[in-house]
């Protein structure tokens, strides 16, 4: 066990320094523990009913950067394991990733889904599997609403990543790639039973919004069909286990025929599936050499090796997500407008508007106007003449609120954010 320990440091410091940078921040964040962490307990995002027909409430914990006034911050939702039938969401895994990584400036979550199957045959297990993501879509959905309406936690919903130990990465993996027109084998019936029975991925829960993710955290979970993942899918990293005895590090038909978990694909198989896709797919899965299921769980509370390979996972994903998130500064201040990065003459008026908003400027010279809807989307963008106006007009968006993002003339200085409204 130390043996393999020492070899996965070697590889690790080899593999992660071909990652690929993307807007960083220059302090350290979302890399460094550069916060405290302030935490909204019991927070529920929803109901359903179990396998037993019994409802279930369903909670999430939230872990927020203490004292961060970023408009916009990358949010990370995790699910625990225990093979669909046991655990809770406090488990100690889960917890230490949540808070180590909410002191790096991400908010994160540790969610409730519901566990147990009705027996031990192969629709029941799928079942389970699908209920999973359709609470993990609730989850993502209820951040999603919460952008929306009172934005209490300031998600960028352009960079949600999701997924979990064991369990928890079989969810977050087959709700990110599922993709029920493409199989590279015959669909088990079971499995079209199971779709049937519970009325697919989507779920009931905060309807009405999007449930889309940026990328997926692996941590000793397999894949359905690993041509699910597809050219610039959501982004993938994590860890498994090369001697996994629980979730096998690859498919294996022989074992599969007597466990169902061993009919999907694990991280050998998505290492070969992203070296097939090439550039085209970003994502990173770390072996821990000669490992069994997820060692980085037990003994509670962890000592060396389990420690050593928590240390490890922190380590692949803290240089993984900081390479592949993108910096906002954009802040908020105590009255809840966002704060300009630098002192510019400008003003949008009237805000909230019913027909007709007038930008103006008094500045010296043009400036860059860019509009984004409240998700990240680009709805518009125009010069703004030295001491001029530029009318923005509610039929060529709708009601809603909107972020304006102002540049220097050149388009490359981002000067402030303001909220506009339109009633």
């Amino acid at each position: 066990m130390k043996q393999a320990y020492i070899i996965c440091i070697c590889l690790l410091t080899f593999g992660l320094s071909t990652f690929n940078s993307s807007a960083q921040c220059n302090n350290g964040r979302y890399r460094d523990k550069i916060f405290g962490v302030s935490t909204n307990v019991q927070q529920q995002y929803g109901s359903a009913p179990k396998y037993d027909g019994s409802n279930q409430d369903l909670y999430m914990d939230i872990f927020q950067p203490s004292g961060d006034n970023f408009a916009r911050r990358p949010l990370i939702i995790l699910a625990f394991g225990g093979s669909f039938t046991s655990g809770v969401r406090q488990s100690p895994d889960i917890l230490q990733l949540c808070n180590d990584f909410a002191k790096r400036g991400f908010v994160t979550a540790t969610i409730d889904y519901r566990i147990g199957k009705e027996n031990g045959d192969d629709t029941s297990m799928y079942k389970a599997v699908l209920r999973g993501i359709q609470d993990m879509n609730g989850a993502i959905r209820y951040f999603y609403k919460d952008v929306y309406t009172n934005n209490h936690y300031r998600i960028d919903t352009n960079q949600i990543y999701i997924g979990g130990t064991s369990a928890g990465a079989f969810i977050g993996l087959n709700k990110a790639y599922q993709n029920l027109n493409v199989y590279s084998r015959p669909v088990p019936q079971d499995f079209l039973l199971a779709f049937g029975a519970v009325g697919g991925p989507d779920g009931t829960n905060n309807p009405g919004y999007n449930s889309n993710v940026k990328g997926v955290i692996d941590l000793c979970g397999a894949v359905f069909d690993t041509i699910w993942m597809q050219p610039g899918g959501p982004i993938l990293v994590g860890v498994h286990g090369t001697a996994d005895n629980t979730v096998s590090f690859y498919y294996d038909s022989a074992l599969g025929a007597q466990d169902i978990k061993k009919r999907f694909f694990g991280g050998g198989d998505i290492i070969n599936r992203m070296n097939h896709l090439g550039s085209s797919f970003t994502g990173y899965i770390y072996p821990f050499y000669g490992a069994d299921h997820a060692p980085f769980v037990l003994p509670i509370p962890l000592v060396p090796p389990a420690s050593l390979y928590m240390d490890t996972t922190i380590q692949v994903l803290q240089d993984f997500l900081y390479a592949h998130t993108d910096c906002d500064s954009t802040r908020i201040g105590q009255t809840g407008i966002l704060d300009p990065d630098y002192h510019i003459s400008v003003s949008a008026l009237p805000n909230p508007a019913d027909d007709i908003l007038t930008v103006y400027s008094h500045e010296a010279e043009a400036l860059q106007v860019e509009v984004y809807s409240i998700d990240g989307k680009l709805m518009q963008s125009f010069d703004l003449a030295a001491n001029g106006r530029h009318y923005i007009r509610k039929g060529e968006l709708s009601a809603g609120m909107y972020i304006l993002q102002y540049y220097d003339h050149t388009g490359t200085v981002k000067l402030r954010s303001d909220k506009i409204v339109f009633e």
